[in-house]
């Protein structure tokens, strides 16, 4: 087969994406260790991916490759503190609730956090530090021993997290366009995580 087949793009394009090359061929610091490179795709095959974010009406918040990646782990480590959260209460274990709020409070560290990651998406980082400052009635009930608060703030909560879903997207970059749109001159890697 030729390498000018369209599904071998399409594929090379996805592969690029996976594995953490850039589509311009520039190859990004999250590809894991000791993995060569993915062939480099040529810019056609990155037309799926453009179409795919002309097709998605969400604002796209700038992210390199590595903060996208600590921002999905954050994620994902958000909803298994949920789980954790309404496993605790399928079982009136309130110090698990309590323990599993914890997690996903607001706090000085988070606040950085979302700044960081919003840096460079207005209304991001106001949509962020709101789910943690929801998230902190669910401890308050839970140590209050009260079933129907912990399922209404944790409701609160998650209503959140689709309002921010809904309206925004990651928008994978590399260094001197995230650092062209966020304003931002330190090098993000160096940075936090979150969202």
């Amino acid at each position: 087969m030729s390498s000018t087949n369209p599904i071998i793009k399409c594929t090379m394009a996805a592969l690029a994406v996976l594995l953490g090359t850039a589509c311009e061929g520039k190859p990004t610091p999250t590809r894991p260790v000791g993995q060569a490179a993915a062939p480099v795709a040529s810019s056609n095959a990155c037309q799926p991916i453009s179409e795919l974010n002309a097709l998605d009406p969400r604002r796209p918040v700038p992210l390199q490759p590595m903060m996208a990646w600590h921002q999905k782990q954050n994620m994902q480590q958000h909803l298994g503190a949920i789980q954790q959260i309404i496993d605790g209460l399928a079982r009136q274990d309130w110090e698990e609730i309590v323990r599993a709020s914890a997690r996903i409070e607001s706090s000085p560290q988070m606040q950085q956090m979302c700044e960081h990651m919003g840096a460079g998406a207005d209304g991001f980082t106001e949509l962020a530090l709101d789910f943690h400052r929801r998230a902190d009635a669910i401890g308050e009930a839970a140590q209050a021993r009260d079933a129907q608060a912990v399922l209404r703030a944790t409701s609160n909560t998650l209503q959140a997290c689709t309002s921010c879903h809904a309206a925004y997207r990651q928008d994978v970059v590399d260094a001197e366009t995230w650092r062209a749109r966020t304003g931002q001159t330190h090098d993000p890697a160096m940075g936090h995580g979150g969202h």
